[in-house]
C-alpha cells in the first residue's frame, strides 16, 4: 500500500492569564530587550514549565528576528508582530498573526531565542520555537479585566476547517491536511476548568476564555496546532489469516488533547479510501482514547463489523 508522507510541523498556542510580574516587565519594553523575555521565561517556567524547557537549541537572532531550525521545520519569530510568525515545514509555509498585532510592540531575548510582544491591553504574547519542531504562542494576561478573546489569523495557501465534532484542521492549497488544532482547554490556579471554546471565522481562530472576578489567577489555556504526520510515525498495510489489517504506529503526543474527528482526519490523509469509514474510525479513536502511546502498533482490522463507537470500546477496540 502506498502511503503519503507528510512534513511534520507543530504550532502550540498557550495562554497564561494572570502573570503580573511578566505583564509589568513587558509594559514599555524596548524594541530589543532580553530582560522582558527573561522575565517571561521565569513566569512561564513557574506556571507551565514545558513552555520554556522545550525551546529549540538551534536559534539565531538579529535585531529584527529570531530564526529557529529543527529537524522538521524552520520558524521565524519577528520583532514586528505585524509580520506574523512564519512556519516552514516541507512544502508548506504559513504564518500566524498573534493577537493585537497591529498595536503590539516586540522585544527579543537573543540568548534564549524567545520573542515577546506587549499588546498594550493588559496582555502580552510570548513566542517560542520548540525543539520538537513546534511553535508556542503564550498569551500572558492579568486580572479579570483582561481580554476574553484571543484571535490567531492564519495566512498563506491554507484555510481553517472545523470538523463535525468541533475539531479544527488546517487545509493546504491542494486540499491536503497540513495541521491540526487540539481541543481548547483552560484551568485556573486551583486546577478548576474555565469555560473555553473556539470560534472559526474564515482563517481566524479565536479562543474564548470565560474568565472573570470569580476566577483564581493565573489561568492557563492551551490550544495546540499539530502537523498531520506528527500523529503517526508510520502506517502499514498487513495481511493475516482473517484478512487485511492496518498497523498504525502512534507518535509521542497527547492523544487525549484531540477530538476524534481530528485523529481520524490525520489517519484518513495517509491511507486509501478502502481503509476509511466508520468502523476504521471507531477502532482508531478507541485506541487513541484508551491505550495511546502505551501500545504500538494499533491494529485496525478489516473484518471487524461496524457496530458503533460505544460497542467498539466495550469490545476492547476490536469488536
Amino acid at each position: 500500500m502506498k502511503l503519503r508522507k507528510r512534513s511534520r510541523t507543530v504550532v502550540k498556542t498557550i495562554a497564561v492569564l494572570g502573570a503580573s510580574a511578566l505583564s509589568a516587565s513587558l509594559l514599555g519594553a524596548a524594541a530589543v530587550s532580553s530582560n522582558a523575555s527573561q522575565d517571561a521565561e521565569e513566569t512561564l517556567a513557574a506556571i507551565a514549565p514545558d513552555a520554556v524547557n522545550d525551546a529549540a537549541e538551534d536559534t539565531s537572532a538579529t535585531s529584527a528576528e529570531v530564526t529557529a531550525t529543527t529537524a522538521d521545520s524552520t520558524v521565524t519569530l519577528p520583532l514586528d508582530p505585524e509580520q506574523g510568525i512564519t512556519v516552514e515545514a516541507g512544502d508548506t509555509t504559513f504564518t500566524i498573526e498573534v493577537p493585537s498585532a497591529k498595536s503590539a510592540s516586540g522585544s527579543i531575548n537573543s540568548d534564549s531565542g524567545i520573542v515577546s510582544y506587549d499588546n498594550h491591553d493588559g496582555s502580552a504574547t510570548v513566542a517560542v520555537a520548540n525543539e520538537d519542531s513546534s511553535t508556542s504562542l503564550h498569551t500572558i494576561i492579568e486580572g479579570p479585566n483582561a481580554p476574553r478573546a484571543y484571535a490567531y489569523d492564519y495566512a498563506g495557501d491554507v484555510r481553517l476547517a472545523q470538523l463535525p465534532d468541533g475539531g479544527v484542521v488546517l487545509i493546504g492549497s491542494s486540499g491536503d491536511l497540513v495541521a491540526s488544532i487540539a481541543e481548547p482547554w483552560a484551568r485556573d490556579a486551583r486546577g478548576k476548568a474555565v469555560a473555553t471554546r473556539y470560534i472559526v471565522t474564515g482563517n481566524t481562530l479565536t479562543q474564548i476564555v470565560e474568565h472573570d472576578a470569580r476566577s483564581t489567577y493565573p489561568i492557563v489555556a492551551d490550544p495546540t496546532t499539530l502537523g498531520s504526520n506528527a500523529f503517526y510515525t508510520k502506517v502499514v498495510q498487513n495481511s493475516g489469516a482473517q484478512g487485511t489489517y492496518i498497523s498504525v504506529y502512534p507518535a509521542q503526543i497527547k492523544w487525549n488533547a484531540y477530538s476524534g474527528d481530528t485523529i481520524y482526519a490525520n489517519y484518513r490523509a495517509l491511507v486509501p479510501s478502502a481503509y476509511q469509514g466508520n468502523k476504521w474510525r471507531d477502532q482508531l479513536v478507541c485506541h487513541a482514547a484508551n491505550v495511546g502511546i502505551w501500545k504500538a502498533p494499533w491494529n485496525l482490522d478489516s473484518w471487524r463489523p461496524d457496530v458503533g463507537y460505544a460497542r467498539t470500546v466495550l469490545a476492547g477496540c476490536n469488536p
